[in-house]
């Protein structure tokens, strides 16, 4: 089974669901562990500086005064970041039980801030002591009258995906649980599209699949709910991604639900059609290039009977602004056909992208990583068949190490592992753990902007490609 996996840091189940959890805004995730456990699952994404949706946890609305509150910081659980606290245990809490140590990093992180939700999340050293916290976890959550999420023993063997996709039904069937089913199991109001004025509204719907341990959410949220504004259908709650927990409670309110990789999204996919009355809008992939991202354009606006002729001239804007640029660079002659990419990532993912590079812009692949295949609805064989179609299908049998000369997608501990084999390799990161770079302009891979961006880092990627061989 090792062989599936990279070299380097694979994100595993307990990832997974500190992602789902942390993707909501005015919650907390507590890991029940020692101090290298938050190190680890808070600061292996490379987020070790404060983004605005954090600065929004501690302060309402961003703001220089709030920016600059270190309330949280200063907290011994904190330890120097507002993300993803830990218990810090020590030896004796694991021989005389972690209950109480538990107890008071709750009561302190409560008390810094008025959290809507909170989760507790066993480490894996934690989980092995087979305690019962239900009932002291349940008295804290009465007192304090915030709902608790609790995490006992996460499948350390099973990956992200999983661990994402079984947490976010998690949340939703907790937040059902304490709010009396409030929301669920009662008529949409989604299936009435005018407001208490009589008028007629846009619809709307709810976003899955968009996890954070993307390098660049923010932005792919960004360009989703731009290009559904341009076909008059607003996103009513990004769901475990940039959420709120009013929003989780009220996501039958929405018109619909689009879910966008299968990989993160089977077990969420289950629970919608049995308890939520919306239609499910099964994409089965990221938009990634302007084909892909007219298909999810079409298909979204079919299901809601909107109008996507906006979105569609913005697209062809991208296709033409795409053929400019290759024209320029290239002298027509197309990208080089001594130069390939290779990339790792979840099937759909790969999927995506081999859509774009290969099949748009010609670019051949060297080595596709397929993290897990696993995968449900037949996603690797979906990619395989991509790569049949266009002459490809042995860069799924080639080990993405030995590939030289070539643009690598993926994660920045993949990405300096495969430096350190080969001499001529341009590396871009499309997923966590980051190498640090800052990203002070949100930007994204997905769709109209991300298509360009993409298309900027590959030209500038190969230039430099062929400096480094003269």
């Amino acid at each position: 089974m090792t062989d599936l996996y990279l070299r380097s840091t694979t994100p595993d189940y307990i990832t997974g669901a500190v992602y789902a959890c942390d993707g909501v805004r005015d919650s907390v995730v507590l890991i029940n562990g020692p101090l290298g456990c938050k190190f680890f699952y808070g600061f292996s994404a490379g987020k070790c500086t404060p983004r605005a949706s954090d600065l929004w946890n501690i302060r309402g609305e961003l703001g220089v005064s709030n920016s600059l509150s270190d309330s949280l910081l200063r907290s011994q659980y904190f330890t120097g970041s507002p993300h993803i606290p830990a218990t810090n245990l020590r030896y004796e809490d694991f021989i005389f039980g972690t209950a109480e140590q538990l107890n008071r990093a709750l009561q302190d992180i409560l008390s810094l801030h008025r959290w809507a939700f909170v989760t507790v999340i066993q480490a894996p050293g934690t989980s092995l002591l087979g305690e019962a916290l239900e009932p002291e976890l349940e008295k804290i959550s009465q007192e304090a009258g915030v709902p608790f999420l609790y995490i006992e023993t996460p499948e350390l063997s099973a990956n992200m995906d999983i661990g994402y996709d079984r947490t976010v039904v998690s949340i939703l069937k907790k937040l059902r649980e304490q709010e009396n089913d409030r929301c669920f199991g009662k008529e949409s109001a989604g299936k009435c599209r005018k407001d208490a004025g009589g008028s007629e509204r846009r619809p709307s719907v709810n976003l899955f699949g968009l996890h954070r341990y993307r390098r660049h959410t923010e932005g792919d949220t960004e360009e989703i709910r731009r290009l559904l504004d341009l076909c008059g259908v607003d996103v009513h709650c990004a769901v475990c991604t940039d959420c709120s927990v009013e929003e989780l409670l009220r996501i039958e309110e929405a018109d619909a639900n689009i879910l966008f990789e299968p990989e993160c999204c089977a077990e969420t996919a289950k629970y919608l059609k049995a308890n939520s009355s919306l239609p499910l809008i099964n994409v089965g992939y990221l938009p990634v290039g302007p084909d892909l991202t007219e298909l999810f354009v079409r298909k979204v606006c079919t299901v809601l009977e909107t109008d996507c002729q906006k979105a569609l001239a913005d697209i062809e804007q991208t296709r033409a602004r795409i053929y400019y640029h290759l024209a320029r660079w290239t002298g027509g002659r197309g990208l080089p056909q001594d130069v390939c990419y290779t990339a790792e990532g979840e099937a759909s993912m790969l999927y995506a992208f081999a859509d774009y590079l290969t099949g748009y812009l010609g670019l051949k692949p060297g080595a596709l990583q397929v993290n897990y295949r696993e995968c449900p609805e037949n996603g690797f064989e979906k990619l395989a068949g991509l790569l049949s179609v266009n002459g490809c299908e042995d860069a799924l049998q080639k080990d993405i190490v030995s590939v030289n000369n070539a643009i690598l997608f993926g994660s920045a501990n993949t990405i300096a592992h495969v430096m350190l084999c080969n001499n001529n390799v341009f590396g871009i990161e499309t997923m966590c753990p980051s190498s640090g770079f800052i990203d002070v302009v949100p930007k994204t891979y997905l769709g109209c902007r991300g298509a360009l961006f993409l298309l900027e880092q590959v030209i500038n990627g190969i230039r430099l490609l062929k400096a480094w061989e003269g």
